[in-house]
């Protein structure tokens, strides 16, 4: 079995920000959602979660990638 060489500092750079977008990115939404339907912290709370397990699943998927 061929072993693959070890993650290069580029690649966990690109898994920390992915992570950070999608967080970022789900909490955003969530903000807008309740601004939008004045439904605080309902929508934020659901897009945070949202955002946490799209970064979570993002983060294993590319950990296995590496491995």
């Amino acid at each position: 079995m061929e072993e693959k060489p070890p993650p290069r500092a580029f690649d966990l750079m690109a898994i920390g920000v992915a992570s950070a977008l999608m967080i970022g990115g789900g909490l955003g939404i969530g903000l807008a959602v309740d601004a939008w339907l004045h439904s605080s912290p309902v929508g934020t709370l659901l897009g945070l979660a949202f955002g946490i397990v799209a970064a979570v699943g993002s983060t294993v998927k590319q950990i296995r990638r590496l491995m």
